[in-house]
């Protein structure tokens, strides 16, 4: 296989016509403000590969990519669209981290993905599915820190980051080592957890990728609360690209498109919004703020004082689907999501106990919470 040398860094593609761009961290790259995630990719093979060259001539400079979305065949669907265009765009690989990766089967694995997408090298690789408590496995010599490190020696890596779900305080934690240049973390305008390590990330210069900029679809339900609240009248999903990108540490917008009309409304969504407006993001989270007010003392701030739960129920992501029902409406999504709940954490488990309500410094009637839920099955 042919190896880029380190200093093939071939500025990225820009079309100012149809996209903005904006920096990704202090890599000096200038990243698309709307990337395309390929892990929605279909089984239509024609339509992804116009989907993914569409997507480059209107100036989107960023895919994300790796082998286990799809069934394991994202890369397989992405790469025809790729044919003839990779020069100047992002296409960044993904494997997982695990206590028995070593070296060696990680440089397998990058350069499995490479010869998968046609690739010559990565200008982004991401550790995948990263914790916290993996640091120690991520740091041991002989590791995937020593192959991603050598692979950036040779030219086979450019860049490096990390996606994962985890507490926001450890990912402030895991970019405070200096080790990445990029994270990819989970924001929308139903889930503004992760805010602090994106400011964060603004001061050490951390790029931030943020996927699910549209909740995983859950957005795509129109929403009159949003709507009135933050004063636009505009289509749900429209609103949820301007608040990711109205955060001014926000690198890009990581959307999963598999329909032509999504892109071309997403790219034309983007291209209208200047988030340079004075104020914007703080008019956004004030909105946000007011309806959040609509549950009165029903508001779980997460401390998550209520678990462990001994039947292991996960009180915390139920306290979340009954604020998206009583203060954003969603109550198409919260019934699908209540009713497709997984048997071991679901809250049909609860005994009645009371344990999670004693530990609530909030207050919050987990049990009538639970009651309230089940209405909707």
């Amino acid at each position: 296989m042919g190896i880029a040398k380190a200093s093939n860094s071939e500025p990225l593609i820009r079309n100012e016509e149809t996209m903005r761009y904006r920096p990704l961290g202090t890599t000096g790259l200038e990243i698309s403000a709307l990337s395309f995630g390929c892990m929605r990719l279909g089984e239509d093979q024609d339509l992804n590969t116009e989907l993914i060259s569409k997507a480059i001539d209107l100036g989107v400079n960023y895919f994300e990519t790796t082998r286990g979305y799809c069934n394991g065949q994202c890369q397989q669907r992405t790469a025809p669209g790729l044919k003839g265009k990779t020069s100047g765009v992002i296409v960044s690989g993904k494997a997982a981290l695990r206590p028995d990766t070593t070296e060696y089967t990680f440089r397998k694995e990058i350069e499995l993905q490479l010869e998968i997408l046609g690739l010559t090298h990565f200008k982004f690789f991401q550790v995948g599915w990263f914790r916290w408590p993996m640091l120690q496995h991520l740091l041991k010599r002989g590791g995937l820190l020593d192959a991603l490190r050598r692979a950036q020696d040779e030219g086979l890596i450019q860049h490096v980051g990390f996606t994962g779900h985890d507490a926001p305080e450890n990912f402030t934690r895991v970019i405070e080592t200096g080790l990445f240049d990029t994270l990819t973390i989970p924001y929308s305008l139903i889930n503004q957890s992760y805010e602090p390590t994106i400011a964060r990330a603004g001061e050490l210069g951390v790029g931030v990728v943020a996927m699910c900029p549209v909740a995983g679809g859950a957005l795509a339900q129109e929403s009159s609360a949003l709507k009135e609240e933050l004063g636009m009248d505009l289509p749900t999903t429209e609103m949820a690209l301007r608040f990711v990108l109205s955060n001014p540490d926000i690198s890009t917008a990581c959307s999963g498109m598999n329909a032509m009309e999504h892109l071309e409304q997403n790219v034309k969504t983007v291209k209208a919004f200047d988030p340079s407006e004075e104020g914007i993001h703080e008019r956004f989270c004030e909105g946000l703020e007011r309806i959040r007010a609509r549950l009165g003392d029903r508001v779980c701030t997460k401390c998550r004082y209520c678990m462990p739960c001994p039947e292991g129920i996960n009180i915390p992501a139920y306290m979340d689907l009954y604020l998206f029902w009583k203060a954003f409406g969603l109550e198409d999504m919260v019934r699908k999501s209540v009713k497709n709940t997984p048997e071991a954490r679901n809250m049909s488990r609860c005994t009645d106990c009371g344990a999670c309500e004693e530990k609530c410094p909030n207050g919050i009637p987990v049990r009538e919470t639970f009651k309230e839920l089940a209405t909707l099955l």
